[in-house]
């Protein structure tokens, strides 16, 4: 399913205007919303993942927002839905939060007022990015990568034989240039190279977090060793902004993924939604039955305060 990723692409006619972080001002009180949703065109040679990049999101996330286009070859001129609104996870607003059901990272400087979030890669099936509440213990910079036994078992199994070390800031290390270590043994939220940056909003990992090489190397400076880092698992999150209430469901894109990881939860989604009203709350019930139905990663609204 992975095997796709080895295939060079260029960034095309965008690859001058990376997007770097998505920065918000943070909500006001009893808000939770950012963002918004936009549109763009397909240019000559561009995939759906060149997108993607240039708008800092992931793989899966415009997937799911554009499942009507071929993700290597859409047509020069389609409307792409760029899903750029988001709902921040229901968790303190502090350090690092890692949503490992969107695929996406949210980092609250410290009083700045403002987050910023990222896409990420998190660990594939069988060798999940755990749920846990850790810190940030080290920073590296041009980290060398020394494959575990049980990953050089698996590459040689592939037929390919991993080395026992990747030298820092070798053009293949899949760390990349920036690593922050984490207080769970052998986990880090890093960079990675070429080739790896078109999985950025996959589970393709052995467990660690990885972003865009632009996106580290921002996100790297600002990040201080003892920050906090809450890795959650939240596939439904419903939320308000400008008296409008909004949700999204973050349902696997991939087939395969869907039989392997539990799907979004009715029961809990209804406790959220029920949970979130305000006591004039118009709620338009055959929209939220639609969003959930659909899980398309995309924050759409659900209701409005009458």
């Amino acid at each position: 399913m992975r095997a796709f990723l080895a295939i060079g692409l260029s960034l095309a006619v965008r690859v001058a205007a990376l997007a770097h972080a998505q920065e918000f001002p943070l909500p006001p009180p009893g808000e939770s919303v950012i963002g918004q949703i936009s549109v763009t065109e397909v240019r000559q040679g561009e995939s759906l993942l060149d997108i993607a990049r240039a708008f800092d999101l992931g793989h899966d996330q415009i997937l799911s927002a554009n499942p009507h286009l071929n993700r290597w070859v859409p047509p020069v001129g389609a409307r792409v839905v760029i899903p750029a609104r988001y709902i921040l996870p229901k968790t303190p607003w502090q350090g690092i939060v890692l949503n490992r059901a969107e695929l996406r990272l949210y980092y609250f400087p410290p009083g700045t007022g403002v987050v910023l979030t990222y896409p990420v890669s998190i660990g594939d099936i069988g060798w999940e990015t755990p749920q846990a509440t850790t810190r940030v213990v080290s920073k590296k910079v041009d980290p060398a990568w020394s494959p575990p036994p049980s990953i050089r078992r698996e590459h040689a199994q592939e037929g390919e034989e991993l080395p026992a070390v990747i030298p820092g800031g070798a053009e293949d290390n899949p760390l990349g240039h920036y690593a922050l270590e984490l207080g769970i043994p052998r986990y880090l939220i890093h960079g990675t190279d070429a080739q790896r940056s078109y999985g950025i909003g996959l589970r393709v990992s052995h467990g660690c977090i990885r972003l865009y090489p632009e996106d580290i190397e921002e996100l790297f400076p600002l990040v201080a060793p003892g920050t906090v880092v809450r890795i959650i698992d939240t596939p439904t999150k419903v939320g308000w902004g400008n008296d409008t209430l909004y949700m999204s469901v973050h349902r696997p894109f991939e087939p395969d993924e869907r039989l392997a990881l539990p799907e979004p939860n009715f029961d809990g989604m209804v406790r959220l939604v029920q949970m979130a009203l305000r006591p004039s709350t118009i709620l338009d019930e055959r929209r939220l039955l639609a969003v959930f139905e659909r899980g398309d990663w995309v924050a759409t609204v659900i209701g409005r305060d009458g």
